[in-house]
């Protein structure tokens, strides 16, 4: 009767303890935005939306150029014994200036760390339509990849490495592509990056999510004290 207390106590403070020992910051996410490889200042918009998840909303508009983007950005949450860190959104960029094409690096950084065995997933897709009488292109920078997810501060991952010619008036797509991956321990934040070339005259829109996930300490554990509780019972 003793043993079987004690252990129904660790499990009690494990199941109390699993929630909270993600410590990845929602609420601390930033978001970065460079053009043509300046950086530039940027408003932005949280909403707390409860339960660790936020809304980001903003833009960016400068010389005929328009960034907009609408993020779900989750802290984490517990599902199945699974702690996942999470954003999501979408993005609309305009390029109405008349010459300069525009070469855009958008990043939502979230701060904070994870335990290890962190394996990550991302997706996205997006389209695009030139509005000018000339040929254009929408697509990749130099093959790197137009959303890829951020580990550590490092790119992990990734979809949609080509660039299209658009002829006048017309529209390019780019279907809905995934990537995973073992992300191994996060200790220094994830979050996504968005990079792409427009030329002038068009306008896009691209959309996607990606998200890491590590099994929550208190499940594992929860996995051997149930074990230890039905070794005790078959005895």
């Amino acid at each position: 009767m003793g043993q079987t207390t004690i252990t129904t106590s660790i499990v009690a403070t494990l199941l109390a303890s699993s929630a909270a020992s993600a410590a990845i910051s929602a609420n601390a996410a930033t978001i970065n935005l460079s053009a043509n490889g300046t950086a530039q200042t940027v408003s932005n918009n949280a909403s707390d939306l409860g339960d660790g998840r936020f809304a980001h909303t903003g833009l960016w508009a400068n010389d005929g150029m328009l960034v907009q983007w609408s993020n779900l950005i989750t802290s984490y949450s517990v599902v199945n014994g699974v702690e996942t860190a999470y954003v999501s959104g979408g993005f609309t960029i305009k390029n109405n200036n008349s010459t300069t094409p525009l070469v855009l690096d958008l990043s939502v950084l979230m701060a904070g760390s994870m335990g290890a065995g962190a394996t990550y997933a991302g997706s996205a897709g997006g389209q695009g339509v030139n509005f000018s009488f000339s040929p254009g292109s929408l697509g990749a920078v130099s093959g790197v990849p137009v959303w890829a997810g951020l580990v550590n501060g490092s790119q992990v991952g990734g979809v949609i490495t080509s660039t299209q010619t658009v002829n006048p008036f017309s529209l390019a797509s780019f279907a809905p592509q995934s990537f995973n991956g073992s992300a191994g321990s996060v200790t220094n934040g994830v979050g996504m990056r968005l990079r792409l070339s427009i030329s002038a005259g068009m306008e896009s829109s691209f959309s996607g999510a990606f998200s890491v996930s590590v099994p929550a300490p208190g499940a594992v554990a929860l996995a051997g004290a149930a074990g230890l509780l039905g070794g005790r019972r078959r005895r």
